[in-house]
């Protein structure tokens, strides 16, 4: 198996991969995103043999998702055993737990929907043309990605949960949307939505104090097409002890986070812009931010944890404890029909990253950032 991710893989000519692997092997503005997808790649001893030629080809995004949920599993300072295959992730020692990494994608025969953040600012999607219809896919498409996971079965017979290696530990599915050119543009909120059954409902009180309630959801409908809501309460989901979720699991991650280690070129530069948490009680809408990847202190910077979502099934047969994922953002289902979530830092709802290719790239990311600020504050 080659040593690097974009060696050529036998037998796989440039007919057959992926457009997005190529532009990330050539460009030179990709210089530190190939480094660091290597050095991951290089403690990834569970992958499995066709990695590489998968990530090269029709399996791009899912492989980059794995890619960065393994980094994230082993900066937590997790132990990974090797599966033998299915599922892609068995977490050892006192807190053992199964992953399965799964996505939504294009329709058969479809172009494959490009990473969001990638593209040119001129061809950037920022929403959905018709948002409401865009959740509603973006819901429909997850349960299908989810429901696929439950139901299927080895050559055995066997669902996930049922494998000897799996057996007694809690099952999770990991969920990275690739559906559409902007399925990334969809938060943890909808899914939070079908899996819990409930959604908040945001009112005033007599003072303007924001006031939480929550009502129950039967359905999601798309069309002619709808599905039951509430897919953790329902008796074939009782073995999945929680769904891990991420809109930023991309080639951006790795972008910015081998540029803030240092390993891209001089004129490159990266700006990263887009909607923060608003801590305040009673805000209604979130905050704007923007930076210059690099520009913080080490303390500051990117985690590969940071993006990833965990919602707890709280009628799972083998639940997970509060903490087992230091750094991912919790959510659980409280007694009143509201989501509790747990961060340990601010985390972007959504976000997207701009690419300055010049001799002066830092000095012309900076003078965006701050432009970007001063529009957002009005």
């Amino acid at each position: 198996m080659p040593s690097s991710l974009f060696e050529r893989v036998r037998k796989v000519s440039d007919e057959v991969t992926d457009p997005r692997f190529r532009i990330l092997r050539d460009h030179h503005i990709h210089q530190a995103t190939r480094r660091l997808m290597d050095e991951t790649f290089a403690t990834f001893h569970g992958a499995d043999r066709s990695f590489i030629r998968e990530f090269q080809t029709g399996g791009f995004s899912p492989r980059v998702l794995e890619l960065a949920l393994f980094a994230a599993l082993h900066e937590q300072g997790h132990t990974l055993e090797h599966t033998g295959g299915a599922p892609d992730f068995l977490i050892g020692g006192p807190n053992a737990v199964a992953i399965e990494a799964t996505t939504s994608n294009p329709a058969q025969g479809t172009s494959p929907a490009a990473d969001v953040e990638q593209l040119p600012q001129k061809q950037h999607p920022l929403v959905p043309a018709d948002l409401d219809d865009a959740e509603a896919e973006f819901v429909l498409q997850s349960a299908k990605a989810l429901r696929r996971k439950l139901e299927k079965r080895s050559a055995q017979g066997h669902a996930y949960w049922q494998a000897p290696h799996v057996q007694d530990r809690p099952f999770v599915i990991a969920l990275e949307s690739f559906h559409h050119l902007s399925a990334l543009f969809h938060t943890v909120a909808p899914l939070s939505n079908y899996l819990y059954g409930r959604r908040d409902v945001a009112t005033r009180d007599d003072h303007g104090a924001l006031v939480l309630t929550s009502e129950k959801i039967t359905e999601h409908r798309r069309g002619d097409t709808s599905i039951p809501s509430g897919l953790f309460a329902q008796p074939e989901a009782a073995h999945l002890s929680a769904v891990i979720f991420s809109n930023s699991a991309t080639v951006a991650k790795f972008h910015r986070i081998g540029t803030e280690r240092g390993y891209g070129p001089q004129d490159v530069a990266l700006l990263r812009y887009g909607s923060l948490p608003d801590p305040d009680p009673n805000a209604d809408r979130p905050l704007e931010h923007a930076y210059v990847v690099g520009d913080y202190g080490p303390e500051e910077r990117e985690t590969f944890s940071e993006g990833f979502h965990i919602l707890h099934n709280p009628w799972a047969h083998i639940p997970i404890a509060d903490g087992v994922f230091p750094g991912f953002t919790e959510h659980r289902l409280r007694d009143d029909g509201l989501v509790l979530t747990t961060t340990s830092r601010l985390d972007y709802f959504t976000s997207h990253t701009l690419v300055f290719h010049a001799p002066d790239a830092r000095t012309r990311a900076r003078d965006y950032a701050e432009r970007y600020q001063t529009a957002a504050t009005g």
